[in-house]
């Protein structure tokens, strides 16, 4: 009796089991609910998403979506931890834990999340896709994410991150987002012109008084000199918006370029001392009549000369400066955006009161000190009339005219006077001399073809190393349609290098940016378009109008749907590290 109790038992364990060909029993399999559970939590770093999988259930990592659906939609692209690889598919089994820094959310007070799972079980069946929503209050640190969202903003320097940030922030975000852009800028060599422009505005004051100039006078000079350049700035930015300019495709204009090169002219041989730039004495009466001190100290001339400076280095600004274009285009709120760019201006000048605080003690007694270091600065001048005038001159040409200008230079120096020279002189002696061998080589580079004055012996390279070059594609010229067909029937992510002639930041990505071993690998799986802006053509104007962008250069992205990814639109000059990281982020 006692057998046949356990037979019936192991039958019936059998049937349960679905042994026996599972004849008329079914297999119990978890229920979604019990197989899927997901939940978001705020934490230190950002927000924690745990799922948790039931036993022997498993989900596929390509299938796992979490998109923001409040306040703004995006998709977001968390990191995720290592998976599985089962048949050639990468899963994930039991519990998988991962987190999105706050950053990501852009300050966000209260967000909506849609998390999507796809799975099986390994028994045999397979879930339909699964979707899990969260609604999270973020904590606030306002004054910790304001300052390192400013930050990202400034160093990042994209126009459309910037138009947002105008459009959807408060005042004083905004104008701590411009005054710290304008900082990071005076860190940069396109401020550096300004320090003996600048210099030799006191020098010349200086130079009335017989070598002396008070602490206060000498300040002064300075605020009115970065006054004018950021008032110049906003003026720019308020005047384009409003006429839907673009200032940058316009600066290759002769009408433009070639009056500041002559003002640049003009000031280095009044510093060579051949005549007193000084306004024509009728003019000179009316003005002294209005304000006696402030002509007779030079400040009338000295915010003339901050206002042309800040067109010479508006190439350097040009993401903050399009930023603000687009924002008083698309607005009309020009109060705003004018007065984001003068705090910019602020920020870029707060250097150049230094040098006016300092002025006194840095300059020389009065003497052959005093008329030399007078003539550099004057030849400094040359060189940025030189450095204007490249928008209207070939890479070639401006190369050889730099090459003279710099032999000419060392020459005029002294670099082959034979004199003892000791200390200052010494170490002066020793940059003359290393600027007579740099002229040399771009003399060569220039008579060889070369086109970069940062690779000007590249024409002698090219013959001695024979590595199997990049295959670069042509710049060329397309319509708007042209091109959004080009972008559509890619079938895998896109960039769009914009570019155009005697374009410093242009020259530069051709030849530090995109030759780099890691970004040409990188691109291999991009479809890379040239597009040549340098005429300027109505196409042109159409295709820059749509993507409302601004000059050159400029690097456009997008997803292998072709979809734009406005967010990673760079405008300027970007090292290759920092591109590299931004194309492999790219799907």
């Amino acid at each position: 009796m006692k057998k046949i109790f356990f037979l019936f038992i192991l039958f019936f364990e059998l049937i349960s089991a679905g042994g026996f060909g599972n004849f008329g029993v079914k297999q119990h399999f978890l229920s979604p609910q019990e197989a899927f559970q997901a939940k978001a939590s705020t934490t230190k770093k950002g927000v924690k998403i745990d799922i948790i999988l039931g036993k022997k259930i498993h989900i596929y990592k390509d299938k796992l979506k979490l998109i923001q659906t409040a306040p703004t939609l995006k998709e977001l692209h968390p990191t995720l931890p290592s998976a599985k690889v089962v048949d050639n598919q990468k899963v994930y089994e039991g519990n998988i834990t991962f987190t999105i820094p706050y950053k990501e959310f852009n300050n966000a007070k209260e967000i909506k999340l849609t998390l999507t799972l796809n799975g099986c079980s390994d028994r045999g069946i397979c879930y339909s896709p699964q979707h899990f929503t969260f609604n999270l209050t973020l904590p606030q640190n306002k004054a910790k994410n304001s300052l390192s969202e400013i930050t990202h903003l400034a160093k990042e320097g994209n126009s459309k991150a910037i138009v947002h940030a105008l459009q959807s922030k408060g005042v004083f975000f905004i104008l701590a987002l411009f005054f710290i852009v304008g900082l990071l800028l005076s860190l940069t060599p396109c401020i550096l012109p300004m320090v003996p422009i600048l210099s030799s505005i006191i020098l010349q004051q200086a130079g009335k008084n017989q070598g002396e100039i008070s602490k206060m006078h000498s300040f002064m000079l300075s605020l009115i000199y970065v006054l004018a350049m950021s008032l110049m700035y906003a003026v720019i930015g308020v005047v384009a918006g409003l006429m839907h300019f673009d200032l940058q495709a316009n600066a290759n204009n002769p009408l433009v370029i070639i009056p500041i090169a002559l003002i640049f002219i003009a000031l280095a041989f009044s510093l060579f001392g051949y005549f007193e730039l000084a306004l024509p004495s009728s003019l000179q009466s009316k003005l002294n009549n209005l304000s006696n001190k402030a002509q007779g100290k030079g400040y009338f001339s000295t915010a003339v000369m901050g206002a042309i400076s800040a067109l010479v280095v508006g190439a350097c600004t040009a993401p903050v400066i399009s930023g603000a274009i687009i924002f008083i285009s698309t607005t009309g709120n020009a109060l705003l955006g004018g007065l984001a760019l003068f705090v910019m201006g602020l920020g870029a000048g707060a250097p150049l009161l230094l040098v006016g605080l300092g002025a006194k003690n840095l300059l020389p007694k009065p003497g052959g000190w005093m008329e030399r270091v007078s003539q550099f600065f004057g030849f400094l001048m040359l060189i940025m009339a030189l450095y204007v005038a490249r928008g209207i001159l070939n890479p070639t040409t401006f190369m050889l005219l730099l090459s003279i200008l710099l032999i000419g230079g060392a020459i005029f120096f002294g670099v082959f006077d034979g004199k003892e020279a000791r200390g200052f002189s010494g170490v002066f002696k020793v940059f003359n001399f290393l600027m007579l061998l740099y002229a040399s080589a771009l003399f060569l580079g220039a008579i060889s073809g070369a086109k970069s004055i940062f690779n000007p012996l590249e024409p002698f390279v090219a013959k001695q190393v024979q590595i199997a070059p990049t295959k670069e594609p042509h710049a060329k010229s397309y319509t708007l349609k042209e091109l959004l067909d080009e972008i559509k029937n890619a079938k895998k992510p896109v960039v769009i290098d914009i570019g155009k002639e005697n374009c410093a930041a242009c020259t530069e990505l051709a030849t530090i940016t995109f030759p780099n071993k890691k970004v040409q690998k990188e691109l291999k799986r991009f479809k890379v378009i040239k597009l040549d802006i340098t005429k300027y053509t109505k196409d042109d104007q159409a295709i820059m109008n749509h993507f409302k962008i601004f000059g050159a250069p400029n690097i456009l992205i997008f997803d292998s749907n072709g979809t734009a990814l406005e967010d990673k639109f760079i405008q300027g000059f970007i090292s290759p590290e920092k591109f590299l990281q931004l194309l492999q982020s790219v799907k």
